[in-house]
């Protein structure tokens, strides 16, 4: 009667030991979704917590710190004596002849932006797109700004026909199977978070209607045939200056086809394409 009773006594702990476990592997399971997907998409809407490069408490994406430290050894500043990498020969010389009026980076395919462009592509880090907007914002288009105020107090009427600033941002279309792949289109998104910063609407104007092998694995005539006829765009635009988004240039050729389907439709617009790295070929 004892061991009964014993028994009896035991059951109710022995239950709650279950139902603690079960609630246990529950929360864990909760915790794992919203640290995997949940959580990366809030601070990605309603913003980050820390700076993405050195992981201090910070309300921006990337703090003065990292942005000071960055300019103390070089980055973003070119060796030329503007930002137009199109007026730079060193660079002109290693692009596909150009189907656009003036080009801006960041810097060359080098840290940070390596890190972040490769989290944004292939580690579903949409995040990223805003470090790398962050960057391109103190880096270039600052600078861009200023130039544009001064041509402005200037009076120049040439400023005043074709801005600096361009009107529109467009991003480089990505094809169906490659966007299904990686859920998402980087262009499409250092677009939208380029539009938040510079005030400047963004459209996707350009459809890419044929999927193509990856440029990467391909040299510099095999680009031009893997893009050929690749991109369509059906829009006539009211604006004079459109910038193009993209996250890397090695040779241009993928830019060049984009402009080339713009330019069907818009022969007069004048392109600019920012870009968050340059890669050149050597």
């Amino acid at each position: 009667m004892r061991l009964y009773l014993l028994s009896m006594n035991n059951k109710p702990s022995r239950a709650l030991e279950i139902r603690l476990s079960q609630l246990t592997r529950l929360m864990q399971r909760i915790s794992s979704l919203y640290n995997k997907q949940v959580g990366p998409k809030l601070k990605s809407t309603f913003g980050h917590q820390h700076c993405y490069l050195c992981h201090q408490y910070c309300a921006s994406i990337v703090c003065q710190f990292c942005l000071d430290r960055l300019a103390e050894i070089g980055f973003g500043q070119h060796p030329s004596s503007t930002l137009d990498l199109l007026r730079n020969p060193a660079t002109l010389k290693n692009l596909d002849t150009p189907n656009y009026d003036h080009l801006y980076a960041i810097d060359n395919y080098v840290w940070p932006l390596d890190k972040l462009i490769l989290d944004m592509k292939f580690g579903h880090q949409s995040v990223a797109a805003r470090a790398l907007a962050c960057l391109f914002m103190h880096f270039v288009y600052s600078s861009l700004r200023r130039q544009a105020n001064t041509e402005i107090a200037n009076s120049s009427q040439d400023a005043c026909k074709q801005p600096l600033i361009p009107q529109l941002l467009v991003p480089v279309p990505l094809s169906n199977k490659r966007y299904w792949k990686r859920q998402c289109n980087q262009a499409q998104l250092l677009s939208e978070w380029l539009s938040k910063g510079t005030l400047i609407p963004n459209e996707a104007i350009v459809q890419r209607f044929k999927h193509t092998q990856a440029q990467s694995e391909l040299d510099k005539q095999q680009r031009i045939e893997n893009v050929s006829n690749a991109f369509k765009c059906d829009s006539i635009i009211s604006v004079q200056h459109l910038g193009l988004i993209d996250d890397v240039i090695t040779t241009g050729v993928t830019i060049n086809a984009v402009c080339s389907a713009i330019k069907k439709r818009n022969p007069n617009v004048k392109i600019t394409v920012w870009t968050m790295a340059i890669t050149l070929l050597k």
